[in-house]
């Protein structure tokens, strides 16, 4: 119990070692790739992802694209998406917007 003089404050950081980044290897050029669209469900984020794919198509001849929206902005990717989205396309974009 806290007294009437006394503040509690929490931190919502979340302090868990999620290990060294490391940077995927690049395709030399998008032309034959499936890009993928990884939206976390902000607001205009899957419009924002769409449209750079559309940018893309400008740029490259890709085969396709394959979208995901993981549903909620609150939480990170469920590992099982991110591994389906893996088989899927060869390379991945992730936006956030509003």
């Amino acid at each position: 119990m806290t007294s009437p003089d006394k503040i509690v404050t929490l931190d919502p950081r979340d302090e868990s070692d999620s290990g060294k980044a490391v940077v995927s290897a690049r395709p030399t050029t998008l032309d034959g790739k499936v890009i993928g669209l990884f939206s976390n469900n902000k607001p205009y984020s899957e419009e924002l992802l769409r449209m750079i794919a559309d940018l893309i198509k400008e740029r490259y001849d890709i085969k396709g694209v394959v979208e995901h929206n993981k549903g909620g902005h609150q939480w990170p990717a469920r590992p099982e998406d991110l591994a389906a989205l893996a088989q899927q396309c060869d390379v991945a974009i992730h936006a956030t917007a509003e």
